[in-house]
């Protein structure tokens, strides 16, 4: 696995657990990978991907920047692994864009990192576009391995569903087949909102903060999700029809009803076919 990634350091880690997000279908308004640049904010890299081996630049092309007409900086399309040292314990970060190439290697690339790294642990985050309103928080969905990994204020996707896989699953599954345990947090976030969605990554640092017992200071994302809210909220004020379109999603909200297998497989055919 040489090609696939480099390991600039390899320190002492102390019960780590591996938080994955990348880009994709999977990452609905940007919320994995919002929570994940969160965590990974000020830690110490620790592995780089080879983005040339993983990567087709003309589907994920670089940002080239310019300014006062000259090119200053060429930003390549990434993955990353970040080791962010908390009091108490240590968290392997793994953020960046979705591969194109080689997911089956990159699959068992990364549990062999894992096995390196002493992983037990591995949680998967992402969102799905669903029939939630803004207003409320939104519902994060959990998938396990095994049941003995599900907590008891975890919500887990009793229905069977089919839907296209990510990398992510890719690299879940490569773990199990070794033995590592592996968890899912994936929010459902309002079908309408079309950018990063700061009220989806916040549900997701606060269950991955649950379920670790971290003690994370998430005041800024609260403040952005407030403010997002807000502007939501005077945006959709100027269409009655998404007013009242809202309200019936309120509806719902209140009577505790989440989406079934059938009707979060439909939101994703949507969504996707207008990807």
């Amino acid at each position: 696995m040489d090609d696939l990634y480099e390991i600039i350091a390899e320190p002492k880690l102390r019960e780590p657990a591996l938080i994955l997000a990348l880009s994709g279908w999977v990452d609905a308004g940007g919320s994995g990978t919002a929570a994940a640049d969160f965590l990974a904010k000020d830690g110490d890299e620790l592995v780089r991907f080879n983005g040339d081996a993983i990567f087709d630049y003309r589907a994920n092309r670089p940002t080239v920047r310019f300014r006062e007409g000259r090119m200053t900086e060429v930003e390549w399309p990434g993955i990353t692994i970040h080791r962010r040292a908390l009091a108490e314990r240590d968290l392997l970060v793994m953020v960046g864009t979705e591969p194109d190439y080689r997911w089956k290697a990159f699959g068992e690339g990364v549990a062999d990192l894992m096995e390196r790294f002493g992983i037990g642990l591995i949680i998967t985050i992402g969102a799905v576009p669903a029939a939630v309103p803004h207003t409320y928080p939104p519902p994060v969905m959990m998938t396990a391995s095994t049941d003995e990994l599900v907590g008891s204020d975890d919500v887990a996707l009793g229905d069977d569903l089919d839907v296209p896989g990510a990398a992510v699953n890719v690299v879940a599954d490569a773990a199990v087949r070794r033995g590592v345990g592996t968890i899912g947090y994936w929010a459902q976030i309002p079908h309408y909102v079309n950018e990063r969605y700061h009220a989806g990554g916040l549900a997701l640092l606060r269950r991955i903060a649950v379920r670790l017992d971290l003690d994370l200071d998430l005041t800024e994302v609260v403040e952005a999700a407030d403010e997002q809210a807000t502007q939501i909220n005077e945006l959709i004020a100027t269409r009655p029809e998404n007013e009242a379109h809202v309200q019936k999603l309120e509806l719902l909200a209140e009577e505790g009803r989440l989406a079934s297998g059938d009707e979060l497989a439909a939101e994703i055919e949507r969504f996707l076919a207008d990807d």
